[in-house]
């Protein structure tokens, strides 16, 4: 009687069993096909396109530096003494060669009548002694005079003939002596701060001020540095002739210069290599230390590809490009960017005729539906 009840519950048990499953299954199947029937297709993501297209673009590096002299002279006495004269005032304007320090020179002008006045008396025992050298060879001739007496008068001829070449030479040595207490400028430029004025001592010494500094305006220099990846670009131009360099003075106006020094290593800690160039500056109107914005010009590159800054994306991997493609989907490209120029971004990576997401490309990921609502062309 027992196992007949038992065999009863498990029976029903197991029709109920039977049943919650179906129940499940068929409740499961109606709110799929619910879902289903009330999901939406996602509509396209609405972007704009730019068609990416090659050319030859001129290299121009845009970059900043400050300005320096070409030349620069740290004017410093070759002798020592007492400043009698100052011949400029402190911001003129001088010439080369012009004189601008006069030094007491009493005591080079009696350095030089001394060796004169040496030479003079040693000349004339040189002259003495040419005409003892004659008159011994004729009494020798003569049979009066051995021929040694005629030896030992060559010899005293040519011992004071070069005592007379050592007398000239010191009236040189007295006369550069005296050419240093006149000090001049050896460039043209324009005269700094004074050091010295007349009354003070002048001092021989690298450790001691300069008198003065001048300092060459026209033409002046601009030192900047480039990206080491620039280098070959301004490299190429060089070789193939004068490298242009412009820069925008105060007053707005473009001024046309050249460059005139490349540094011969690159800096390993920035990666950048320091350059020069020259503009013309008779008017004076750019100064040294002052910092200006520069351009350089290095030769044109077929090929290449510009594109609005905005479309250039950077992710974990690097900069990249989204491309819409003929299906109206979007995949990723990745691209190196090569210079910031004339507001665009100049890139490597692309081939061109794609079409690259200019605007909206934020939120887009690999394979998703985009209308492309403003398609136009990539500027030149």
């Amino acid at each position: 009687m027992h196992n007949k009840k038992m065999k009863i519950f498990w029976g029903v048990a197991g029709v109920l069993l039977v049943l919650l499953v179906v129940w499940l299954v068929l409740s499961y199947e109606k709110a799929a096909n619910s879902s289903a029937q009330n999901a939406k297709p996602t509509a396209p993501t609405n972007v704009s396109v730019v068609t990416a297209q090659a050319s030859d673009l001129p290299i121009l590096l845009t970059t900043q530096g400050h300005l320096v002299p070409l030349n620069l002279v740290d004017i410093r006495p070759q002798a020592n003494g007492i400043v009698q004269k100052v011949h400029f005032k402190e911001g003129d304007e001088i010439k080369d060669g012009q004189l601008l320090f006069t030094l007491d020179s009493s005591d080079a002008d009696s350095q030089l009548a001394r060796a004169n006045a040496l030479a003079e008396q040693i000349k004339a025992q040189v002259d003495d002694a040419e005409r003892d050298l004659a008159r011994t060879r004729k009494l020798a001739i003569s049979k009066f005079l051995s021929s040694s007496a005629v030896d030992t008068a060559i010899s005293k001829l040519e011992s004071l003939t070069a005592q007379h070449r050592a007398a000239v030479a010191d009236i040189q040595n007295a006369r550069t002596v005296l050419g240093r207490t006149r000090i001049s400028s050896p460039i043209s430029g324009l005269a700094g701060a004074l050091s010295v004025h007349p009354g003070s001592f002048a001092q021989i010494g690298a450790t001691n001020p300069a008198l003065v500094t001048i300092v060459q305006f026209d033409p002046i220099g601009v030192e900047f540095t480039l990206a080491e990846q620039n280098l070959s670009d301004v490299l190429a131009a060089k070789a193939k002739g004068v490298v242009q360099v412009f820069l925008a003075s105060d007053d707005g106006k473009r001024i046309d210069g050249q460059l005139v020094f490349i540094n011969n290593t690159v800096a390993t800690d920035t990666a950048t290599i320091t350059m020069k160039a020259a503009f013309p500056n008779a008017a004076k109107t750019l100064w040294p230390g002052a910092f200006v914005r520069l351009v350089i010009s290095a030769g044109t590159r077929p090929g290449s590809i510009a594109l609005p800054p905005q479309a250039v994306l950077e992710g974990p991997d690097g900069r990249f490009v989204q491309i819409v493609g003929a299906d109206s989907k979007v995949t990723t490209v990745p691209v190196s960017l090569l210079r910031m120029q004339n507001q665009l971004a100049v890139v490597a990576g692309l081939k061109g005729g794609e079409r690259v997401v200019a605007e909206g490309g934020k939120n887009l990921k690999p394979g998703m539906l985009v209308h492309a609502t403003d398609t136009v062309s990539a500027p030149k």
